[in-house]
């Protein structure tokens, strides 16, 4: 069998991790699994996946110790079980109920705290390796569930999200707090835009998202609110296309520093690559 990172045929960050866990290991990863950041609009009544997202690649291992290594953080490996856990490899320290040996090299692609949720990425994407080399049945966030075009509710139930011409605008404030923020539940009434908005005026975001969500109205974005994804204090918003430029514009020129800006369309979900 090719090792996945010298097949062609597989997109080029795809193939990056395993070529990585080659170098680092000195041997081929047995698989490679994929989960995208998700979208967790009006505090989880609508989820979305992105196109951006955390790889996984590894081997079995069966001396019960999880080896864990970035690429994004090359000096902080470190073996599970152990009380000295980098924040980095903490949701997978998280995992509920794993067991069982595995060497793990880990990419994420998101700023942590910048509204994709990079951990729930990184979670998934580790639970369905230590699934897959053990044959165990762990508990995966439902990015398993993410379709093209379709958000997933409350319930766990795929639907359709007509996004024709508009765009999800997600903007990290770059504002890091260790104070949670705590969300109120939320309901989906009415066209996507208002919900949002009326979701927002019902929370209690920081005085960065306020200015945020008022400055992407101003500028003509259909709805704004805040995003619950810590320890970030970011902001989406919903934006026709055409509009994207000026929204940007309006939201830099009234918000200091100067925000990171991603554009999101529902995207597929977590899978395994090889």
């Amino acid at each position: 069998m090719i090792d996945i990172a010298d097949r062609p045929d597989v997109a080029p960050e795809l193939r990056l991790v395993p070529h990585a866990f080659r170098r680092v290991f000195g041997q081929p990863a047995q698989g490679v699994w994929y989960a995208p950041g998700v979208l967790s609009l009006m505090g989880g009544a609508l989820t979305v996946c992105a196109k951006w997202g955390a790889i996984v690649a590894g081997i079995k291992r069966d001396d019960g110790v999880l080896e864990l290594a970035s690429i994004n953080r090359p000096a902080e490996r470190v073996s599970l079980p152990t009380d000295d856990v980098p924040e980095w490899a903490a949701p997978i320290a998280q995992i509920p109920g794993w067991s069982g040996g595995a060497t793990l090299l880990c990419s994420v692609d998101l700023p942590r705290g910048s509204g994709l949720r990079a951990g729930d990425a990184l979670a998934c994407a580790a639970a369905m390796a230590l699934s897959d080399l053990h044959g165990a049945a762990l508990s995966i966030h439902g990015a398993y569930a993410g379709k093209p075009g379709h958000a997933v509710d409350r319930e766990g139930r795929v639907r359709p999200i007509d996004l024709a011409g508009q765009r999800l605008l997600v903007i990290d404030t770059r504002i890091r707090r260790d104070r949670p923020l705590e969300p109120r539940r939320a309901c989906v009434d009415g066209s996507l835009g208002d919900a949002m908005t009326a979701y927002h005026f019902g929370q209690r975001p920081d005085p960065e998202q306020d200015a945020v969500v008022s400055a992407a109205l101003a500028a003509g974005a259909h709805g704004a609110s805040m995003l619950v994804d810590e320890p970030g204090r970011p902001v989406v918003a919903l934006v026709d296309t055409d509009r994207l430029a000026t929204v940007r514009a309006t939201i830099s020129a009234a918000y200091s520093p100067t925000p990171r800006y991603l554009t999101v369309l529902p995207s597929g979900g977590a899978y395994r690559v090889t």
